[in-house]
């Protein structure tokens, strides 16, 4: 008799045993279940997010795109306008040295432009030590009274310590007349007290010159822009020399 109370006792336990674990189970299943369906709303909301953001980004960029477009085409009119500007500028500054030059209201900075008796035949860079520019301003051309027609190139030289330092030089210029000449530089060019002013001549000196008037100095080495020569070294100093030619500007006078 008592072993059978102890059986139904140990069937008991072992039957609540069960039930506690499956309860525990279905509660385990209830939770991952709720989870897993709390984590499937979060990700169809962040697909929701992720599609108003990419429609976003493509507005975006649609306007960047127009922006560019319009930015670029601003970029061009604004290149037209400020070319405009400046040939009209341009074409200002010209007809206004003409008329200086017309008018002989332009500063000149050189040797008198007349006939001289003396010509060089051979390729020479002359350089105006007689004639220093004396005040900060514009040059705007030049002229010269030519016995050969010649062609030459206008330099402005600056004495640093007694070395002559290329700082410009114009365009080949050709002077294809005899007489007096005038020559508009295409663009003006500015100068500072104690600048001088050079002449190479690319064949012959087409302009006279006479002796014991001036100080032009002479050399048959070539003036390279940004190099230097020592001004020692030119030739001319016993000669004092004068030639008929030098430059037009305006000069702050």
């Amino acid at each position: 008799m008592r072993i059978k109370f102890v059986m139904s006792m140990a069937a008991a336990t072992l039957a609540g045993c069960e039930t506690t674990g499956g309860s525990d189970l279905q509660v385990e299943n209830t939770n991952l279940r709720q989870q897993l369906e709390a984590s499937q709303a979060e990700i169809g909301q962040l697909r929701g997010t992720n599609l108003l953001l990419n429609r976003d980004i493509e507005n975006l960029n649609q306007v960047i795109s127009v922006l560019d477009t319009e930015k670029n085409s601003r970029i061009v009119e604004s290149s037209v306008l400020r070319e405009k500007v400046r040939f009209f500028v341009q074409n200002q500054v010209d007809v206004l040295s003409q008329f200086l030059v017309d008018g002989d209201l332009l500063d000149y900075i050189g040797g008198e432009l007349v006939q001289r008796p003396n010509t060089e035949d051979e390729p020479f860079t002359l350089v105006n030590l007689s004639n220093v520019i004396n005040s900060g301003g514009v040059l705007t051309g030049m002229g010269a009274f030519v016995i050969n027609p010649c062609q030459v190139r206008v330099i402005i030289l600056r004495n640093l310590e007694g070395e002559l330092v290329t700082l410009w030089q114009s365009e080949i210029i050709t002077l294809p007349n005899t007489g007096l000449v005038t020559y508009q530089f295409t663009n003006s060019v500015s100068v500072e007290p104690g600048d001088l002013i050079a002449y190479e001549f690319q064949d012959i000196v087409g302009v006279g010159y006479d002796t014991g008037t001036g100080d032009t100095r002479y050399t048959a080495r070539p003036l390279v822009l940004g190099g230097a020569v020592p001004m020692s070294s030119l030739l001319g100093a016993n000669d004092k020399r004068a030639y008929s030619i030098g430059v037009f500007g305006l000069l702050n006078l």
